[in-house]
């Protein structure tokens, strides 16, 4: 497997919590532009997230993959758009708790959300404020042979 196909069973698990899916397009792997589509009022956002690696044995490999999904909130009005957020990490992280091998058991050895960033605030360029933003972090393991060349 590779970091793409993983972060790809991210987006799978995340177009079946409630609310998020692709009608609106409300998620993507990278595609910020979708914010500002007018399409929903709340998007998902895939991001990559730090990674590392360490040696099981001689030929195996462990990797230690994160993917950032960054939940944006449209803000209208104070008060209820910072607790609609809330609630849509709340059902983000509610979901991916039961998808302990993101829906690939062959594949992947452990998933889950391990951790968020403080909530922000992402002003228009006209000073107006736009977005509310809170990010969860999907962290995920798998393993890789590998076959020596020399």
């Amino acid at each position: 497997m590779s970091y793409s196909a993983g972060e790809a069973l991210v987006l799978t698990r995340l177009r079946e919590v409630s609310g998020f899916n692709t009608t609106p397009a409300n998620t993507s792997r990278g595609n910020f532009g979708i914010l500002n589509s007018g399409a929903a009022a709340f998007y998902g956002i895939l991001a990559p997230g730090p990674y590392s690696s360490e040696w099981e044995t001689p030929t195996v490999r462990r990797w230690y993959w994160s993917t950032i999904i960054r939940v944006y909130q449209r803000y209208v009005d104070d008060g209820t758009r910072m607790t609609d957020l809330e609630t849509n990490v709340q059902n983000v992280i509610d979901y991916f708790l039961k998808y302990q091998y993101l829906g690939s058991p062959t594949t992947i050895l452990d998933a889950h959300p391990s951790s968020a960033d403080q909530m922000q605030e992402i002003w228009s360029k006209d000073g107006g404020l736009s977005w509310l933003r809170w990010d969860v972090r999907i962290e995920w393991e798998e393993e890789q042979t590998v076959v020596y060349a020399e």
